[in-house]
Order: C-alpha cells, then structure tokens, then sequence
C-alpha cells in the first residue's frame, strides 16, 4: 500500500513536470509564429524609422586682408509641416485657424497674399502631405514669432511643424567684389574665390545614424560606430582691402552709368607683392538693362588691348636699339602705308616730319610706333625675334592669378602661316590682331612699375583653420626681369610724360605723381565695328610706385569712346580717394606746421589718447606745450599763441570726467574705467555730454554722450 503510494506520487509529479515543458513549449511555438507573422511587421516599422543623416561640416570664411569677413555661413532654418498630425484633424481645428496663420505668414515675410497662403495650406490638408515646404532660409528671429503664430504654437508633435537647421552663405558687405568673391547655392561653390578655393574653405561631411520618435523628429544614435564627425572648412584670407574696393566700385559705377556703357571693370594692384586690392567688376552681361557685378570682365572678357600695347612695342624697341627717348624719328608726312591694306594709317592728331620717342608715345602716334617697331624689325626673321621678345615678357601667357576663368591672351606668333600677315607686326605694334583680359595687360604694367620684376596677380594672402594660421603666400616672382634696367627707366619716364604733356594730362596731380598710358580700340563683330573699349593702366606715386592700376570700360553709348575722357578720370578718383587714405602715398615733403608763417593758424587738436597725440604733433612738426605737468594716460588740448597746451585728464577720481572734444574711443575708455554705462548717439568727436563734469559717481550711472555728427 505504501508503495502505491510513493509511485502514485511520482507519477503525479511526473505528469506535472510534463504538463509544465508541454505548455512552455506551446507559449515557445506561439511566440515564434508571432515573430514570423506580426511581429516581422513591427520590426520593419523599427528598421525603416533608423536613418543615416549626412552632417554637413562647416565652410570655412572668406576675409579682406585686415580679417573683415566677406562672406561667411551663417544658421538658418528650412521649414517642413506633415499635415497628419493627430491635432490638425480633430473637428474643425485646421478650417478655424488656416486663415490666421496664413494671415501672420504673409505680414512676416511680404513675398505672398494671405490668400496664397492660405489656399496652398488648404491644398497641401487635402493632398494630407507629409514633408510639405512652408518657407526656406528662415532667421533665428523670424522662427521665434513663427511658433507663437496660430496652429504652430501648439509645438511640433501637434502642430506637424518640422524645423531643419540649414546653413546659408551671407555676405555682409553686401555686393562689395561680389563677382569675385562668388558664390555657392545646393550645387556647391560656382564662381570666383569660392570656387578656386573649394578645396580649402569645404568642410568635410559627416555622417550620423538617427532614429525617427514622433512626427517628423529625429533624434541621434550616438553610440553607433558608423558615425562620423564632419570637419569644418579653413578659412581664406584674401589680398582685397575693403576700402579700396568700395572706391574702385563707386569711381567704376558712376561713369559706366554716366555714359551707358556695356561694362567697366577696375583693378588695384600692389606693386611689390602682386596682391590685388581691388577687382571691380560692373555691368549688364545678360542684356537685362540692369547693372550689377555679375560677370568677371577683369578676369573674363577678352579684347584689344589697343594704344596700352604700346608699351610692349617701345620695351622690345628701345631694348634692341638702346636708343634714347629724345632720339628723332621722321614720320615724314604723317601716314603710314601697311602692307596688305588699301587706306594708310594716320592719327588723330597732325604729326609730320620729325618727332622724338619721348613725343610719339606721350601723344600715342600710330604712325610713330609703326615706323619704330618696323625700322627695328625689318625682315621675317626679324618679326620672329619680335614676337619672341614679348613672348619673354609673359605676354602670350596666362597671368597665373589664383582665380578659376581666366582667358588665355590670343597671341599671334610670327612666321605662323594661319594667323600671321603681311600687316600683322604694325597692327600688333598698336595693339590690334591679338587680345588680352584687362589683369595681363595690368601684370604688364605692374613689372615696369617694380623695376622689371613681375610677379604674379594673387587673391589669397593665407589660409587658417581654427584662429590659426597653417598656410601663407609670399609674392611668386614670373620674371626677374622683363628688360634692362636703363630700359625700364626710359619707359617710366615716358609713361610719367603721358601724363604731364601727353593724352592723359586731364588727370594729372601735383600731389601724387601719376604715370600710365591711355588706350582705345576698336571692337570688332564678324568684320563690322560694334563699339570701343576705352582704357587707362598706369602706377602711383610716378617716382615711387605703390599701386598699379588698371580702368577699362567697354562700349559706351555715345560718341565720346576715349581712354583720356572715359578711364582715365576714373583712374584718377581712385588715386585721389586712396591719397585721402593711404599716407604711403605722401612721398612729397614733409608737412612742417613749424614753418608757417602764422603759427596761430594751428589745427584743432582733439583731446584723448596722449601717445597717440604724441606721435602727430611729432609727425606734424606741432609745437607742444606744459608736458611735464601733462604726463597722464589722457589730455585735454587747447592752442594759445601757435602752441598746442596739453593738461591731464584724470581717471581715477571718482568724479564724472570731461569727455567733449574726444574721439568715440577715448571717451568710452575713459567713462567705462569710471563704471558709468554708456549710451552713445551720432558720430564723429563728442559734443555733448548728459552728466555734468566733477559730479560724484557711486557706479553703474547712465551718461549719454552726444556726437558731432547724427
């Protein structure tokens, strides 16, 4: 009995233990049909919301030569709205607010009717889009009252409002070199310094594994090994000076307007370096009758170089011959008969007879510089040595510039059965039969300038990444000579000439020497004469040049087409404004105020900053009064009987200190020490100030300090 017992017993729990694996293995099998059936779903749902996101690194900035940006990337923001989300549904919600919102989007923005507004959201519920484009390149600021408008305030689960940070390249100097500069759309960088220097200022991109929670929210996955971090872009540094751009532009501006010309374009040269200052650019490329700073004509439009050739033909001349520039060549009767050609060459002006170099290139004779470059190269062989001659001063090469588009010169080599003629070396000799961008013909220019050695234009100054510079670029010399030193002297002086006697003395300054050398050229079409280009190049100061230069504009409306009249003016205010400026350009003698007759007549003198009022009344010869007394940071100035009379101005009393007559630098030093807040209205020297003087200050008072100028 017992025994039944026991073995009833273990079969009891036997059953049980079998019982227990059979409905384990039944829940195991249940679970595995479910993983094949819907579960299979879930986990494609699952999959399909992870997503590998491109992370765009950051491009680098492009600056003026003293660090100002020119252009740069700046945040901003694309919105999306998914029109299923759950809220926009529920009754009549969407009908009751689409006309608000539609309302509030046309008044910040101004681009369409509330109307438009609000019968493209309407289409895009209908359609219930799921990405649909409300607005691209939306500010900080314009978003912050975007979620405060009827429907998107409800927040971005509810609303289906989508907010993707996007970045948009700005220039803050508005168009300033704008051609130059380039730019960059979703395509990449297209033109100018953004596109030669992709390479430099393009971040690399980076790569980022999200997972899609909720409408239109993604959020990272950074534990994933397959992310990548994106590398910002370096920033270029550019050779333009801000300054002197905005005056070679608005100098540019005015006369291509003035006389309706088809473009202009101007560029500013150092001298020494090669670095380019300034490239101006103005026209109407595309035939709207608008003009804008569209196309690169200094880089980019190809043409005659017309009477600025000249003094490629005098250099391979006087070369040859070591003639002297006083040495008379007879014109005899003022015409020249080329060969192959019916009708002989005359100038515009009556030249006959005999006439010194100095005399033909001043005046720019066609026949002169014919009869020149044909006595000193005769024969076909001689021709060959011709062409041989310029080729050796670059002039059938590209400039180099670090600048992607730049025009190769047509140049005509002689002895070339296709393209070489009878008449081919006069015509050349005057800058016909061969073309050049405005840059190569300005390269020129600036060799002659730098005593023979030419160096290559260039835009980049360096390169930095993070605040810190990692690449610089020295001056890259093309030549170290393009001709004798005696040469390069007789045909500086006959380039000062131009100016002083010659076609250009309509610009010339007492004050800043300038030399250079008018052009005009015919333009020609299928044969047929469709307008002018009209040119100025030349260096300032004459006698110790700084900058080269070079102005050309191209078919003017009108009948006045000349270089004298049309470039060269613009040359000269381009001078004027950088003489105003630049006090590198002051070669002449020193301004001693000590040698004027009528000391009284001293200069106002503003107060402020005494080691910088030092260093002018040292330069200015200013005679100077009570220093010993005057030895603090500030002073205050007044002038009695010739003599500047310096008196402190001190800072560390706790008492409300004169700031009139200082500059807005000095003042705001001086009243910030004193823990006063400072408003500032107008500009210029301070001439107004709200708290009075020697008021007691306990901190943190206002003082408004009124400027000169408003």
């Amino acid at each position: 009995m017992a025994i039944d017992k026991v073995k009833n017993s273990i079969v009891m729990k036997a059953r049980l233990i079998y019982g227990f694996v059979f409905v384990l293995l039944i829940v195991v099998l249940v679970r595995v049909i479910l993983l094949k059936t819907s579960d299979q779903e879930e986990l494609k749902k699952a999959a399909a919301a992870v997503e590998e996101f491109v992370v765009e690194g950051m491009r680098g900035d492009i600056l003026s030569s003293d660090g100002r940006i020119l252009a740069t990337s700046m945040p901003a923001y694309e919105l999306m709205w998914d029109f299923r989300a759950p809220r926009l549904s529920k009754g009549s919600f969407f009908e009751n607010n689409v006309d608000s919102l539609a309302k509030c989007m046309s008044k910040l923005f101004g681009d369409s009717t509330a109307e438009y507004y609000s019968k493209t959201f309407r289409e895009a519920y209908k359609a219930q889009k799921g990405y649909f484009p409300v607005k691209r390149r939306v500010t900080r600021t314009q978003l912050a009252q975007i979620r405060k408008f009827p429907i998107f305030e409800l927040g971005r689960f509810k609303s289906g409002l989508i907010v993707n940070s996007i970045y948009t390249r700005v220039t803050p100097h508005g168009n300033l070199a704008g051609r130059t500069i380039g730019s960059c759309n979703k395509n990449g960088a297209q033109v100018g310094i953004e596109k030669s220097h992709d390479n430099q200022l393009a971040g690399v991109n980076g790569k980022l594994l999200m997972t899609k929670r909720g409408v239109g929210d993604y959020y990272p996955i950074e534990s994933y090994d397959g992310n990548i971090e994106p590398k910002d872009g370096c920033d270029v540094i550019t050779t333009i000076d801000v300054e002197i751009q905005d005056i070679a532009e608005k100098s540019l501006m005015d006369l291509v307007i003035k006389n309706k010309a088809k473009f202009g374009t101007a560029i500013v040269m150092e001298v020494a370096t090669g670095k380019i200052r300034a490239m101006a650019n103005y026209g109407d490329y595309k035939n709207t009758g608008k003009y804008s700073e569209d196309y690169n004509y200094a880089v980019k439009m190809r043409l005659p170089p017309g009477s600025t050739y000249k003094l490629a033909s005098m250099i391979a001349v006087l070369d040859k011959t070591n003639m002297d520039i006083d040495d008379m060549v007879d014109l005899k009767d003022g015409q020249y008969r080329v060969p192959g050609r019916d009708k002989p060459i005359t100038d515009d002006h009556d030249m006959q007879g005999k006439h010194t170099i100095r005399e033909i290139f001043e005046r720019s004779s066609n026949v002169g510089v014919m009869t020149l470059v044909r006595n000193t190269y005769p024969t076909l062989d001689d021709e060959v040595v011709f062409t041989s001659r310029l080729s050796q001063m670059n002039l059938d090469k590209l400039s180099g510039v670090d600048l992607d588009g730049e025009e190769p010169p047509l140049f005509r080599y002689a002895g070339d059965k296709d393209f070489w003629s009878r008449s081919s070396l006069e015509m050349m000799s005057i800058g016909y039969e061969t073309e050049y961008v405005p840059l190569q013909i300005l390269t020129l220019y600036n060799a002659v300038a730098n005593d023979g050695r030419m160096v290559r234009p260039s835009l980049l100054e360096a390169v930095k990444f993070h605040g810190k510079i990692i690449e610089t670029y020295k001056p890259d010399v093309i030549c170290s000579s393009i001709c004798s030193y005696e040469t390069i002297k007789k045909v500086r002086e006959m380039l000062r000439g131009v100016v002083l006697k010659g076609t250009a003395q309509n610009i010339n300054l007492d004050y800043c020497p300038i030399a250079g050398k008018t052009g005009t050229a015919q333009l020609y079409n299928k044969g047929k004469v469709e307008g002018h280009s009209a040119s100025f190049a030349g260096f300032f100061p004459a006698d110790h040049p700084k900058y080269s230069c070079i102005v050309v504009i191209g078919r003017p409306d009108g009948n006045d087409v000349y270089g004298r009249t049309l470039a060269a003016p613009v040359f000269k205010k381009i001078v004027e404004n950088l003489y105003a400026r630049d006090r590198d350009l002051h070669t002449g003698k020193d301004f001693d105020i000590a040698s004027m007759k009528d000391l009284k007549q001293l200069p106002d003198s503003k107060d402020g900053d005494r080691a910088i009022l030092d260093r002018l009344f040292s330069v200015f010869n200013m005679p100077v009064g009570n220093v010993e007394n005057s030895q603090n940071l500030f002073v205050s100035t007044t002038n009695e009987n010739g003599v500047v009379m310096l008196e402190p101005i001190s800072t560390r009393r706790v008492t409300v200190p004169n700031v009139v007559g200082m500059g807005l630098r000095d003042a705001m030093f001086i009243l910030r020490k004193k823990n006063l807040k400072v408003n500032v209205v107008g500009r210029g020297v301070v001439k107004k100030q709200s708290l009075p003087v020697n008021a007691e200050i306990k901190g943190g008072e206002k003082i408004t300090i009124e400027l000169a100028v408003n």
